[in-house]
């Protein structure tokens, strides 16, 4: 079928950019989440003399609990020592599908110190 007006070529163009636009307007409406939760985490302690080690190995779950895939995702854990202090790091990851989850580990310096907790500070996700 052959479109012969001018005002017809200019509706099937409006059409066609409306259909193209609509198509992407799904993921607008669906918000990326997940939770994520520290599993375990250890510090090796070699005795009186040599003390505690300097790294924290903490274990985490990220779990996809939205409604669109997450394409990245960066996590801040922290760790708590026996004296107060705090320290940081911020490990990500790729690639989570909606419903599934991940398990991993990173490492923090604590210098040494007495580790007594860990815990996750905050993240962010991104769904392109």
């Amino acid at each position: 079928m052959a479109i012969r007006t001018l005002g017809g070529v200019r509706l099937l163009i409006l059409a066609g950019a409306l259909l193209v636009a609509s198509a992407g307007c799904g993921n607008l409406m669906r918000e990326p989440g997940a939770t994520f939760e520290i599993t375990d985490w250890s510090q090796a302690y070699y005795g009186p003399v040599a003390g505690y080690s300097d790294f924290v190995y903490v274990y985490y779950k990220a779990t996809n609990t939205g409604s669109v895939d997450i394409d990245y995702y960066e996590v801040w854990i922290e760790v708590r020592c026996e004296d107060g202090s705090t320290y940081q790091e911020r490990t990500n990851g790729l690639h989570l599908s909606v419903g599934m989850y991940v398990t991993d580990y990173t490492t923090i310096n604590v210098n040494g110190k007495k580790a007594v907790s860990a815990s996750i500070s905050k993240y962010e996700l991104t769904s392109y």
